[in-house]
């Protein structure tokens, strides 16, 4: 389905029933990153994904990509679909995106998932390499960047075994428009530190890493869970940056079991 905004739509895809989960892509994807859990996912609860504006079947408008202009499209999906309370899931920017959701109305959110992400800020570094990054874009360099970004996004057990994901990813990655590259980039860099928001995030909460990301550590993502009050943590062995596609079982499975706990306790 296509949800309107302010001018523009947003693709949304919706099945299951359930405790609704809202998931959020990561930079520079799209929602077809968690479609090999829809399966196993439509079984445990309601799953809904969408592709953040610029992105996948959404319309790219002009303007601004900051993580809190996109958390606002997410309270629109939400309130569109009548979704009171559900669990929000993040992969990578994603996550930003769900930080700032949780920011703005925590109340209505039964749980999180956090998949390869981070709270903190950029660091000098990471913001110093971002606008790098935007100047390659600006100067035309466009392939080398995304080949930059395709690197990191899939662990070394990946391009050995399953090339059909690294390509599936390009393709994605390829359809992009450069200002949507460039507006979340600059987006990202502008983003505030959600550190302190930890601690009053009581929800129960899933973190995820693959053990071979090369974005986020598994001792990052450690004390992401530790930091969240009733945080928990998986890590995919065998998986980089995007272990929905590079390990969607276990992904998959993970997530059910958080979602039946969620859907079977009082509070869910």
């Amino acid at each position: 389905m296509r949800v309107p905004m302010s001018g523009y739509e947003v693709a949304v895809e919706d099945g299951g029933e359930g405790l609704p989960l809202l998931l959020l892509h990561g930079f520079p994807l799209s929602s077809e990153i968690f479609a090999p859990l829809r399966p196993i996912l439509e079984q445990a609860g309601r799953l809904v994904t969408m592709d953040l504006r610029g992105f996948g079947a959404s319309d790219a408008p002009d303007g601004d990509y900051g993580m809190d202009d996109l958390a606002e499209d997410v309270l629109r999906v939400a309130d569109h679909l009548e979704l009171e309370r559900f669990v929000l899931g993040g992969h990578s920017m994603g996550g930003y995106v769900a930080f700032r959701v949780a920011a703005r109305d925590p109340r209505r959110l039964a749980g999180l998932l956090l998949i390869d992400t981070r709270a903190t800020a950029d660091s000098p570094e990471g913001v110093e390499r971002r606008r790098q990054t935007i100047a390659a874009i600006r100067d035309g360099r466009r392939q080398e960047v995304l080949g930059t970004l395709l690197e990191a996004l899939v662990g070394p057990s990946t391009r050995e075994r399953q090339p059909a994901v690294v390509q599936a990813l390009r393709a994605t990655a390829e359809a992009i428009p450069d200002h949507v590259l460039v507006g979340c980039l600059e987006g990202m860099i502008a983003r505030p530190d959600s550190t302190r928001l930890l601690a009053e995030l009581d929800q129960p909460a899933l973190v995820i890493v693959g053990s071979e990301d090369q974005v986020m550590t598994v001792g990052e993502a450690q004390a992401l869970a530790a930091a969240l009050p009733r945080g928990r943590l998986k890590v995919v062995s065998g998986a980089g940056h995007t272990p929905t596609l590079e390990r969607p079982e276990v992904v998959g499975d993970a997530v059910a079991v958080f979602l039946r706990d969620l859907s079977a306790s009082p509070a869910g």
